[in-house]
């Protein structure tokens, strides 16, 4: 009974470890995997018997979808790992009670790999293994008595209990601080999930202006997300962008990045270099397939009307176990575009996705009254500090853009104010707000008197400070 309440106690700190401490990752898991019915895909993907665990770890996954469920699996392996040591203690020690502390002391090295199993499959050829021997262990013993018994110190209560604790803390450990995944995996599938569904204010509000400064991941989606809600051209500079690559991951192939490029592409329309890193995310999972990318690919072709691709996309995801109300919530969407012609947003001449100011520049040049390809393209330039180039785009994009009276955003005045100093002209053509003429002369007066560290932490968010 005690070792049952135990185990039953472990089970329930590791599941609420799991739900509580990683839930937006055990989902993350769930899009980065694949499983299908389809016997072609079995087929090819799967080579029986020798990939019969690969096979187990992707029908499970599809279930971390829901992070209670993702939670139960995740808790429910170790617990066998830990009765399968258990199990065999008991049949080669005669007198075994009190060495459950035995079991439990694998349980840490068990956690680390599997917080690093993003396919389950280690997770799960280590429990067979142990099982296996287990099994091997109880057949052997029916012939052959236990070896033997053990010192009394080892089975004290006392030698017992602080054992337990030090493995459980260690487990505690692994788990919070050591493990591959750690928080910062977390924070990451957190923003990507609070994207997906557009949740961009709580993104801003998760993600500080010190670790956008930081950390690269976390800087991206407060871009985006600054992006999305109006607030680039004001905020940019205090949340970090130091550089057009700030906006984009280049040249990686990491599953979490090609994710954000996608969710990037999206926000702008550009569906086929959306398209493009769906493929390239899809192939960094082992089938060379994932959920996230079929489930992007279904809805990108929807939204072009390309009826062909998108069912093709939701038959392959009807033969899967937890995509039902997925399916249906989009087959009218589908029907719809039956008889449609396919929509391209993209015109005109073809062009190469290969960095970002170029790739923004010719999507403005198409679309030159959206204000969103206008804001990405000048920020870009102004994050490169190339303040020539950003008064040439802006005397084409003002006129088009900025018009009867309209604000000028406060990142582009306070660089209009460093141009005048050459360019007196600026000041005569656009209107610069008089809170952004104080904070310009205090700024100045504070350079000018040698204090130039208080003018950058007084006025950190400025452009002015971003140059100097």
């Amino acid at each position: 009974m005690k070792k049952l309440i135990l185990l039953s106690l472990t089970y329930v700190a590791l599941w609420a470890v799991w739900y509580f401490a990683y839930p937006y990752f055990l989902i993350w898991l769930e899009g980065f995997s694949f499983f299908t019915t389809l016997p072609d895909f079995t087929a090819i993907h799967f080579h029986l018997p020798e990939d019969t665990f690969r096979y187990v770890g992707s029908f499970l996954l599809q279930f971390y979808a829901f992070p209670a469920a993702g939670a139960a699996i995740q808790a429910l392996l170790p617990v066998l790992f830990i009765l399968s040591i258990m199990a065999i203690i008991k049949r080669l020690v005669e007198n075994s009670e009190g060495l459950v502390w035995i079991a439990y002391a694998f349980l840490p090295l068990y956690l680390y790999y599997q917080m690093s199993d993003m396919t389950l499959v280690r997770s799960i050829t280590i429990l067979a293994a142990v099982a296996a021997a287990a099994m091997l262990v109880y057949l052997a013993t029916i012939f052959i008595k236990p070896f033997g018994k053990v010192p009394a110190f080892l089975r004290n209560r006392y030698f017992c209990a602080v054992m337990l604790l030090l493995s459980l803390g260690m487990s505690v450990s692994v788990m919070t601080t050591y493990g591959s995944v750690g928080r910062h995996y977390e924070k990451v599938a957190h923003m990507y999930h609070l994207a997906q569904h557009q949740e961009w204010e709580e993104i801003l509000e998760e993600i500080s202006v010190q670790e956008s400064v930081q950390n690269e991941y976390m800087r991206k989606y407060a871009l985006l997300a600054l992006a999305q809600t109006g607030q680039l051209t004001d905020y940019a500079f205090r949340y970090g962008l130091s550089s057009s690559d700030d906006f984009l991951f280049y040249d990686v192939q990491e599953s979490f990045c090609l994710s954000f490029n996608v969710l990037f592409y999206r926000t702008l329309g550009m569906n086929n270099p959306a398209v493009y890193h769906s493929y390239q995310q899809a192939l960094q999972s082992v089938p060379g397939l994932s959920f996230d990318a079929m489930r992007n690919l279904t809805d990108i072709y929807l939204e072009q009307k390309e009826y062909e691709l998108a069912r093709k996309y939701m038959d392959i995801l009807a033969h899967t176990t937890c995509h039902g109300k997925w399916i249906r919530e989009r087959l009218p969407k589908l029907e719809a575009i039956r008889d449609a012609e396919p929509e391209y947003r993209m015109q005109g001449d073809k062009f190469i996705m290969e960095s970002f100011l170029p790739d923004i520049s010719s999507m403005y040049d198409r679309y030159p009254k959206d204000a969103k390809y206008a804001d990405y393209l000048l920020c870009a330039v102004l994050a490169n500090k190339d303040a020539g180039t950003f008064f040439k785009i802006f005397n084409v994009v003002a006129p088009r853009i900025y018009t009867e009276g309209q604000r000028i955003p406060r990142i582009y005045q306070e660089a209009l104010l460093l141009i005048a100093s050459k360019e007196p002209v600026v000041l005569k053509v656009y209107r610069i707000d008089d809170d952004v003429w104080k904070r310009f002369t205090d700024f100045t007066e504070l350079m000018s008197q040698g204090k130039t560290a208080q003018a950058k932490r007084k006025y950190a968010d400025s452009y002015w400070a971003y140059v100097y």
